[in-house]
Parts: structure tokens; C-alpha cells; sequence
């Protein structure tokens, strides 16, 4: 067990705090590769949400057009949050691949429920042939959030390769592929995105998959990975199993074996999910999934999350109109636990909806939202309002109006992209943002934790959440983490 004398020779670097509605922190200490102590006392306010009782209310995102004109907009396949203006709300983009040439969107958050379409604005539209997969993340370690924008087909002044944005602070971007070493000469399709710290330097390193069948992808594609030299400048790697590895569609990174490192999972329409263990170096091993106890397949993404609370990262396996639940067993062995079918959509959400500390799921396309009972049982719950919402790809889940619940945003290909505002009221919550004692915004591959009082580290957890930049297929930037509470608690960080 953690003891107070664990925390005081920690050098403390930045975290910013928010809670409802009354909290007392009484220490904060922390480090990225050690733990950091919150201790909450007196914490009041509503009890958690009846999850039979939340409610949706939909909005449609409008385009803004160069012309000044609004139009609904369509060809939705990715949804990303994060702060990307620096401002503490929560900011939203949209990519898209429709008609080539396409450009992407981005909502600035203006507060009060208002998404303003300031891409182009912004220096971040990219367009091109269209796009699948991107991320927010803090590659050059300045507190403040990059874009990485992967485009699926060449078109329009920008070829088909990974684009680079550098964000200046304050969500003004520049574009800055060709001085960061990326591959101009790449044009396969890209899908997903990930920026992760695959070798443990303190910077993001990035893995992007080419292709969309996996296994049935022509030979020549292979995926693209980069190690981040630092100062935005990455090299190619063009070897190992990382690289070669049959992944379709999308990806996610988790720590799934909980040895320290983080591990890469990908979906595969046409094979086996591909498992991929981290060294501790940068380096992976493909493993079959049959050997930690997988035996579904995942044709579009992953989605992550400790659904039965025990401490570890369970999987979401989706495809198009399915899913499946298998709960991780610790060291990285997993049991199935559900399928759910007719899901409406390519991807789900694993994320708290009723503010009651255990996460809970939500697909792009279904009309019900799926309600842990407990320990990682799902059972049918509220109805969300996606009657008009055509070919669902994504879904992302964030607090975007500041009220600490979960809102949602989904991107649809041949339908409006929509906000589903989470209207419920009640629970108390917590919101963590991390800044790496590199400077890096978000500290991807951290975990936030709560404990009851006086129990840090110990058996009673209440619950954990992990930054990441992507998870699931083209679905999900945290730049936060935000914990449901009950009373009175430790949190931590490591």
C-alpha cells in the first residue's frame, strides 16, 4: 500500500483540477512515471444519475463554407476532443470522406453549448481526397495540442500522406509535414492514427494503419510508424512486426498487459484482431489472440476501458453492426463476457454516461444506450435519438458544455454529423488535466485513479481512466480524465 512518505520527494510538475461541486484537497504531488496524490475530503452534491433516466437532446454540426454560407455536413468518419484553443473547453474535429476533394471541420467550443466551424479559419481543413483516422497530441512536448491528419485517398492540393499541424498556442495551426521527416512519397490509405510513447522517451511516437480489409489488403501495404526524435522531427521505421502487421480499419493503445509499456491492438476484417506487445523498448510482438483468450474477430476498431473495475483495461471489439466484450483477467488474459448485435454503426463508446463510476457503452448508430449494471454486465437501457443519422462511423465522447457529464459527438458518412447533449443532471465528478514533467499536454500513458480514503493502492478502487490519443477506430481524443466520485477519496496518478 501507498503511504504519504511515497510522495513527498516527488518534484510536482503541472495538473489542473475541477470538481462538483465542493472539494478540499489537502496534497498534490506528482510525476508522470510515479504516482501523484490527490486526498478529496468533504466532497458533496447529487447522487449519481439513474441510468434509466438519462436523456439525449441532438444537434446538428453545420459547416461553415469559405463562402459564408452554413450547410448541414455529411461524409462524417472521424470524431476527435480535445482543447485544442487552450481556453479549457473542450474543442471538436471532424474528419470526413465523401466527394474528392473533401475537407475536414473543426467546432471551436465558445462555451455555452455553442460549437463555432472555424476550420479553415483555424489552418486546419486539409483538403484533400479524404480522411479517416487523425489525432490530437502534443508532439512536440509545448502544452498544447498538434493535429496529425491521415489522409485515405490523394486529391486536392494535398497528397495522400500524413498531414502535420503545429499548433501555436492557441489553436492557430501551421502546417509542417516536410520538416518533420513524415514520407511525402506515401500515398497507401491511411485509417487509423495513434500517437503513442512506444519506446518511453517522454514524446509521441506515431502508428498509422494503411488499409481497410487487414489480412485481404494487397502485400504492398504496409503501415506507417515513426519515432519521434523530439522538436516535431520523427523518423520512419520500416521493420518489425509493428510495421508489417495486417491491421484494417482502426486501432487503439492501452497498457493491456499492465507490465509498464504500451501495447497496440488492430482491427482486421479479413483475419484475426491483431495483439501487438510492447518490449518496454518500442518493439512488438504479434501475438494470436487465441493465446490470451480472444476468439471474435474485430472488423473496424477497439475500444477501451475497465468495465468491470478490478484495475485492468477491458476490450470492445466492434464492427459494423456488432460487438463483442471481453474482460481482461489481469496480465493480459481475456474472458468473453457479451456480444451485442444490430448496433446501427461502425464503432461504441466506452465511457461513464450516468455519472455512477462505471463505464458504460454506447454505439455510433444504436437507439439505446447500453447501462452497466455492475461488474461489466450491460443491460438495455435509454433510447438515443439517432433516428435520421445514416451510415454512423464514429463516436466520441467528451464533456463539451462544462456541466460533468459525458456528451457525444458522432460522424455519420451519408447523413448530418450530430452532438447528443447529455441532459441528465446529478453525480459528482472530477476532472484531471495532466501535463508530462516533459511538458507534454495530456500525458498519454498515464492513469488517473480514485481510491476510498486512506486505502490508496489498496483492494476497494473506485475507479481509473487513461489518456490516450485515439481509441477505438476513428474515434476518441482525452486530453482529461473525468472520474465520477462518491464521498470522500484519494486519487492518484501514475
Amino acid at each position: 500500500m501507498w503511504t504519504k512518505d511515497s510522495y513527498d520527494r516527488i518534484a510536482c510538475r503541472s495538473v489542473v483540477v475541477s470538481a462538483s461541486p465542493v472539494w478540499n484537497p489537502a496534497a498534490v504531488v506528482c510525476s508522470l512515471w510515479c504516482p501523484l496524490l490527490i486526498v478529496v475530503t468533504g466532497c458533496r452534491g447529487e447522487q449519481a444519475v439513474d441510468g434509466w433516466s438519462l436523456t439525449f437532446a441532438a444537434t446538428i454540426l453545420v459547416e461553415n463554407k469559405r463562402l459564408g454560407f452554413g450547410e448541414a455536413s455529411t461524409g462524417g468518419h472521424g470524431a476527435m476532443f480535445a482543447d485544442a484553443t487552450g481556453d479549457g473547453l473542450t474543442d471538436l474535429y471532424l474528419t470526413r470522406n465523401l466527394a474528392d476533394p473533401l475537407s475536414d471541420l473543426f467546432f471551436r467550443n465558445a462555451g455555452g453549448s455553442r460549437l463555432m466551424p472555424e476550420a479553415v479559419e483555424r489552418g486546419i481543413d486539409d483538403l484533400n481526397g479524404g480522411s479517416h483516422g487523425a489525432c490530437w497530441c502534443d508532439s512536440d512536448n509545448d502544452r498544447d495540442y498538434d493535429l496529425l491528419n491521415g489522409s485515405t485517398y490523394p486529391g486536392g492540393p494535398s497528397p495522400g500522406h500524413i498531414t502535420v499541424f503545429r499548433n501555436d498556442g492557441v489553436g492557430r495551426f501551421r502546417e509542417v509535414t516536410e520538416a518533420s521527416g513524415i514520407s511525402m512519397d506515401r500515398e497507401w490509405p491511411t485509417r487509423a492514427v495513434l500517437c503513442l510513447d512506444m519506446d518511453r522517451d517522454g514524446d509521441l511516437d506515431i502508428f498509422a494503419v494503411s488499409g481497410y480489409l487487414g489480412s485481404h489488403d494487397p502485400a504492398s501495404e504496409r503501415n506507417e510508424v515513426y519515432r519521434n526524435e523530439g522538436g516535431l522531427t520523427f523518423t520512419p521505421v520500416r521493420a518489425g512486426d509493428l510495421f508489417a502487421v495486417p491491421a484494417g480499419q482502426g486501432a487503439a493503445d492501452t497498457d493491456s498487459d499492465s507490465d509498464g509499456d504500451v501495447d497496440v491492438i488492430a482491427a482486421n476484417r479479413t483475419g484475426e484482431l491483431n495483439i501487438l506487445r510492447n518490449n518496454g523498448s518500442g518493439n512488438f510482438r504479434l501475438i494470436r489472440p487465441t493465446s490470451i483468450g480472444i476468439r471474435h474477430q474485430a472488423g473496424d476498431g477497439v475500444s477501451i476501458g475497465d468495465v468491470d473495475n478490478d484495475g485492468d483495461p477491458d476490450f470492445g471489439l466492434c464492427g459494423d453492426d456488432y460487438g463483442h466484450l471481453y474482460l481482461n483477467d489481469g496480465g493480459g488474459r481475456l474472458s468473453y463476457a457479451q456480444s451485442f448485435d444490430g448496433t446501427g454503426g461502425y464503432m461504441g463508446a466506452l465511457t461513464d454516461l450516468d455519472n455512477d463510476r462505471d463505464i458504460d457503452l454506447v454505439f455510433a448508430g444504436d437507439d439505446r444506450v447500453s447501462i452497466n449494471a455492475g461488474f461489466g454486465r450491460f443491460v438495455i437501457g435509454p433510447t438515443m435519438p439517432v433516428t435520421f443519422l445514416d451510415d454512423p462511423r464514429a463516436i466520441a465522447s467528451g464533456d463539451v458544455d462544462s456541466d460533468g457529464d459525458v456528451d457525444l459527438a458522432v460522424g455519420a458518412k451519408h447523413s448530418e454529423n450530430r452532438i447528443f447533449w447529455n441532459r441528465s443532471e446529478g453525480g459528482r465528478w472530477l476532472e484531471v488535466r495532466l501535463v508530462s514533467p516533459q511538458g507534454q499536454a495530456g500525458a498519454f500513458g498515464a492513469r488517473t485513479a480514485i481510491y476510498p480514503a486512506g486505502w490508496l493502492g489498496g483492494a476497494d478502487l473506485l475507479g481509473w481512466r487513461e489518456p490516450a490519443a485515439t481509441t477505438g477506430t476513428w474515434r476518441r481524443t482525452i486530453q482529461y480524465s473525468t472520474l465520477a466520485l462518491g464521498c470522500t477519496v484519494s486519487w492518484m496518478w501514475w
